[in-house]
């Protein structure tokens, strides 16, 4: 046996020993986190073959569910494209389906958008899915907001709720709400965040109507320049953004007003998480 299928035979069992947990261990692992019943939770979501979690994806939602309790909120994203910008996305001219467009978001939000009682939203480009005390609330609207996590969008509505925000073997990098942040944040910087020109494309709502929405989407110039690892650095310097694991899963988690609080505050101090055009690096 040569030494990856050993490293790969010894992950396998230490997954369904050492490292193993159930749902039950997922729920109390959450409890630690600050996740009470009633609470809103927002979930990013990996499924890696080595987590310890014994278990599918299915019970790892349950899991998730039973965790905020009917009269919480579990909320997780379903873009329906990976590896592309929205703007890319939109270029395509696909239609968002609201019932029949996956989540490529991973299998645990594409479980999730199947399961029993789930809102999605109507959103071109950064559909939230939804479930338990005011799911439908939460989600309304979001096909009018023309800045898809701006203003009268539901990432605002995060804030107002108090929400977690949770990395399930996701990195800080996939928390959509710091979109969000940077929204709230535009003024500071000195190129825009957006592109001039709306983007439109056709939403297809649960009765099967077209909608035509337009939207605006994120500057080449700001995912260009965006320098998102001082933003992180400095939320662990003030703690609180938080690491921990269950299992062999790694957990990472932060309130949605602790991210907007110190996000203001880096760049009050006079710094920022996007570089300035006149000091990026020239492209080749």
């Amino acid at each position: 046996m040569n030494l990856g299928a050993l490293k790969q035979r010894i992950k396998q069992t230490a997954a369904r020993t050492v490292w193993a947990y159930g749902r039950e261990q997922l729920v109390k692992r959450l409890r630690g986190c600050g996740v009470a019943p009633g609470s809103t939770l927002i979930v990013h979501s990996s499924w890696l073959p080595f987590s310890g979690f014994q278990g599918k994806p299915a019970d790892a939602v349950r899991a998730f569910k039973e965790a905020v309790g009917p009269e919480g909120l579990l909320v997780m994203t379903s873009m329906p494209y990976h590896n592309m910008s929205s703007a890319q996305w939109l270029a395509t001219g696909k239609p968002m389906n609201v019932a029949r467009s996956p989540s490529m978001m991973g299998i645990i939000s594409e479980v999730f958008r199947r399961s029993e009682n789930v809102r999605r939203s109507l959103s071109l480009t950064h559909p939230l899915l939804a479930w338990g005390r005011d799911a439908e609330a939460f989600i309304a609207d979001h096909e009018k907001a023309e800045r898809p996590f701006g203003a009268g969008s539901p990432f605002e509505r995060l804030l107002a709720r108090d929400a977690l925000i949770l990395g399930f073997d996701a990195p800080f990098s996939t928390f959509t709400y710091t979109h969000f942040v940077e929204d709230q944040l535009a003024a500071t910087l000195p190129f825009d965040l957006y592109e001039p020109a709306l983007k439109a494309g056709v939403v297809i709502d649960r009765t099967g109507q077209s909608i035509t929405c337009a939207v605006k989407v994120l500057s080449a110039q700001a995912n260009r320049l965006r320098r998102e690892p001082r933003l992180v650095a400095h939320l662990e310097q003030s703690g609180v953004l938080h690491r921990g694991k269950v299992g062999n899963t790694r957990l990472t988690w932060i309130r949605a007003a602790d991210l907007s609080r110190e996000a203001a505050r880096f760049v009050a101090g006079g710094r920022h998480f996007f570089d300035s055009p006149a000091d990026a690096p020239r492209q080749p």
